[in-house]
């Protein structure tokens, strides 16, 4: 199953690279860009319509991957990007009834440190564009020789 989504996007990724997960948050006033851009995986979060208040580029080797495990009405993926200690958890996902979508898709991001919540923040309603299911950023990763265990849950 490979499905691409498309509301209102919040900022064009560049030119040339593809849109993981974006969208507005708190009532549109800030804005989440994640890019995907060969083997770069690009965040960028802050106040929409202004120099995001941050900005992350990593490698896809390191950036964590939760594919969405088979099973259920809803279809999500979570993908994380570290930085200092602090884990951003980028999810996107949409309910569905055999192969229809049922819902509009949701989305959203996590701040952790040391295993503490330290913001949890959803997208607005109708704001998400996705590159859709399955990310591309799966095979981006087996693109750079990882491949991911269903028993454990990770990548290796």
């Amino acid at each position: 199953m490979s499905l691409t989504f498309v509301s209102n996007p919040v900022a064009a990724c560049p030119v040339g690279a593809e849109t993981l997960v974006s969208c507005t948050l708190k009532k549109g006033r800030k804005a989440l860009q994640t890019c995907l851009q060969g083997h770069e995986v690009s965040y960028a979060f802050g106040a929409k319509g202004a120099t995001p208040d941050l900005q992350l580029s990593r490698h896809v080797s390191e950036v964590d991957l939760q594919p969405w495990p088979g099973i259920g009405r809803s279809i999500w993926e979570e993908f994380t990007v570290e930085n200092q200690g602090v884990l951003y958890l980028v999810h996107y996902g949409f309910e569905r009834r055999g192969e229809e979508v049922q819902s509009p898709l949701y989305g959203g991001v996590t701040v952790v440190q040391n295993g503490k919540t330290l913001a949890q923040l959803d997208c607005d309603v109708g704001s998400v564009t996705s590159a859709g299911y399955p990310l591309p950023l799966f095979a981006a990763k087996e693109a750079v020789g990882q491949t991911y265990a269903h028993e454990s849950q990770s990548w290796h």
